[in-house]
This record gives structure tokens, sequence and C-alpha cells, in this order.
């Protein structure tokens, strides 16, 4: 016996046959892995949805890709604009902008005060930077900081102070060189939103002039590098540094944020690692199922041996039956993961409108209240859905060639002797 053919059309055969006592069982391990594929899928899409949305917002908004730090000194921010003017029109830099932060405390309708980063850029910093322009929305006013004595608050942070468009937020802060603190009245001038409550919560922007001459702050000013390609931040880094010389230390953002985005990255394996385990559950039934279907066939194993069938041939038969219930259950995960990852929010809204009708009116999975989020975000990397497939299509070929070492034991004559 040789060829092919002849082993495909018996393991598909052996695949959808009923007449053993395990009919069935191949469809349940199909739908095994399809609920492994399908889980797994949805929630890596909708992990990588919320980490990459945390990721960018850090990084548009806050730490760029690189980090240049320019000591304060009297003619720091002019010297500062010269450097960026040095590396605008390098290779892969997208933008480069100046910008200061000072902590502070600020106050408004609400006695009492908190916290808050007050981030000082340039007037147009918006329009230099579309990176950011795309994270931070402007859900009252415009960013307004052409002259001086304006502020841009965060939404919940104007919510907590009781603080509306126009009016006045008090800023104190310790000037540089000062013991003593100050406080400086602002315009409220716009009010936006990023989706990141930390900003949100905890950040303003004014124009470096009122930093300098309202605040009279003295920090350090840092210029923000971003790249067209962040993964690239090494070659740029060593291209930066040729350029302007020593004397201004460089800070990439892999350095820079390293805790947060450590416990993203250790977060996804460990959430991937819990949820690949149904495919060891499932690994675990392909066996059972292609062991019994090994010994209740263990006559046909021996007449096609008798035919000449080598032993390799026969292994092969339940080999690419495993094959097949991982290329068939991969697939149909596959195609629900993908629904329920592209439909999510659809989904969601449609439970709220069925609850509706057990639970109290206006009932909400993912309130605002509790969650701040608007939607649940999705993103997909075609290479993680290869992965996953190839995978779970590995786990069964690896149960079946675990199953199949019994058929090396059949002796094909005494088998057919014994019957």
């Amino acid at each position: 016996m040789k060829g092919l053919g002849w082993i495909v059309f018996v393991s598909r055969r052996l695949l959808v046959a009923r007449r053993s006592r395990g009919g069935g069982a191949g469809l349940f391990s199909i739908l095994g892995i399809a609920a492994g594929v399908t889980t797994l899928v949805a929630v890596l899409a909708v992990m990588n949805g919320f980490q990459m949305g945390m990721i960018e917002n850090i990084l548009e908004v806050n730490s760029s890709h690189l980090r240049l730090y320019t000591p304060y000194s009297a003619d720091s921010p002019d010297r500062a604009e010269e450097v960026a003017d040095l590396l605008r029109p390098l290779r892969g830099v997208r933008s480069v902008t100046v910008s200061a932060e000072l902590q502070t405390l600020v106050r408004g309708y609400w006695a009492e005060p908190r916290g808050a980063v007050i981030r000082a850029v340039p007037p147009d910093w918006l329009q230099q930077d579309p990176g950011a322009a795309d994270q931070l929305k402007i859900v009252e006013g415009d960013f307004d900081l052409r002259s001086r004595g304006g502020v841009v608050v965060g939404q919940q942070l104007a919510r907590s102070l009781g603080v509306r468009l126009g009016d006045t937020l008090a800023v104190t802060h310790i000037p540089g060189g000062g013991l003593r603190p100050a406080e400086e009245a602002l315009e409220i001038r716009g009010i936006f939103r990023t989706g990141y409550l930390d900003y949100d919560l905890g950040w303003a922007f004014v124009s470096l002039a009122t930093a300098a001459e309202d605040l009279k702050a003295r920090e350090e000013l840092v210029l923000g590098v971003k790249l067209d390609n962040r993964y690239g931040d090494q070659a740029a880094a060593e291209l930066i540094s040729r350029k302007v010389g020593p004397g201004y230390p460089l800070v990439s953002w892999r350095v820079f944020n390293r805790g947060i985005f450590g416990a993203l990255r250790a977060e996804k394996g460990m959430m991937t690692l819990l949820i690949s385990l149904i495919f060891l559950v499932v690994s675990g039934n392909i066996y059972q199922l292609l062991r019994r279907s090994i010994l209740e066939r263990s006559e046909d194993i021996a007449i096609l041996r008798a035919l000449g069938a080598p032993d390799r041939s026969v292994r092969s038969v339940f080999i690419l039956e495993g094959w097949m219930i991982g290329v068939v259950g991969s697939a149909l995960g596959l195609l629900g993961g993908l629904f329920l990852a592209l439909n999510v929010n659809e989904i969601f809204a449609a439970l709220e409108t069925l609850s509706g009708f057990f639970l109290q009116r206006g009932a909400r999975i993912f309130s605002p209240s509790h969650f701040y989020i608007q939607e649940v975000p999705v993103r997909i990397f075609p290479e993680e859905l290869f992965l996953v497939c190839l995978g779970a299509t590995g786990v069964s070929v690896f149960s079946a060639m675990m199953a199949v070492r019994a058929v090396a034991e059949y002796r094909p004559m005494e088998l057919l002797r014994s019957r």
C-alpha cells in the first residue's frame, strides 16, 4: 500500500465515523479546541486593546519615545529650541517638542486643593505633535495657550475641583530658587479628555511663557522626541547623541516606562498561560479519543498491516486524524473569536438591553461610574492569531503522536488468529 491518498481517506472516515462506541467524541474534541481558540482570541484582542491604548496614551501624551534633558539656565529656552531644530530634520524623527513639568497644588470652586502636574508646552503643541493631538480630545473650549494666563485642564480634574470653562484655577507652586509657595490665578480656556484616568484627573497644560513668567518655573526643559518607529529607539538615540554632543542626558521610553510596561507584559503573559490551560484538558480528551479508537479498531489495523501497510503509515492515519481535529477546531475557534472581538461592544449593548427586562431600568454592564471607558477597545494582531492556531493544532498532533504508540505493539497474524 503506497501513497498518501489512502491515509487521508482512512483518517477522514475515522474522524466522521459513528459506528464505534466513541462516536461523536471527535466532534467534542473539535468543539473543545474551538472553545479554547475562541476564548483566547477574544481575550487577547480585548487585552491588546486596553494595553495598547494605555501604552499609546503614555507615549504620545507623556513620555515620548526619547527624552532629552536640558538643565535650566537663563538661556535654556532658546538653547532647547536650537537643539530641537537640529533634531527635527533627522531621519526617522516624527516630531520634537519642548516641555517642562511642574508639581503643583490646584484649587477651584471647592476649598480643598489637590495635587496636579502642570505641563508647560508651546502654544502650538498639538500642531507640532500630531500623535498627542490624536490622543488628547478637547471636550470644551479650545487648546488656547497663545496668550499668558490660560490653562487647559483634564475633564475629571475639572469635575473634582468644581470648575467649568472660563472659571479661575488657583495654582500653588514653589518658584525656582524660592522657599515660600506662591499662588497664581489662571483662566480655564479648555477641558480635555485622553481616556487615561491619571492624566484626566491630575494633569493640566499651560504655555511655556505662562510657566516662566507667571509661575516663575525653573524646572529643566525636556525635549520629547517622537519616532516613526518606536522600536528603533536605540539607533535613534545613538544618532541624536552624536548630533547634540555630551551634556544632554537621553532616556528611552523602554527605561522611562520600564515599571508599567513590564507589568503589562507580565499580565498578558500570565493571562495567556492561564487560558491556554484549556488546551491541556482538550489534549487529554484527544489522547483518550484516539487511544480508544485504536483499541476498537485493532482488527482494522491488523488487516491494514496484513495487506502490507507499513507501521509508519498506520500511525500516520491517526496522527492525521489528530491534525484534522486541530485544524478544524482552530478554524472554527478563529472565526468565533474574531466575531466576538469585532462585535464585543454590540454584544454588551444587547446584554444591557436584555438585562433591562430583569434588572432595574438603566442597568449597565460597563457603567462609566465604575469603569473609566466609553467602549471596550479591541486590537487584533495577525501574528498572535497565527500562534494561537499553531499552538492548538500542535497540541492536537502531539496528543495523537502519544496515542499511536500502541500501534507498534500490534501483531497482525496474532490478532486475526485470536478472532
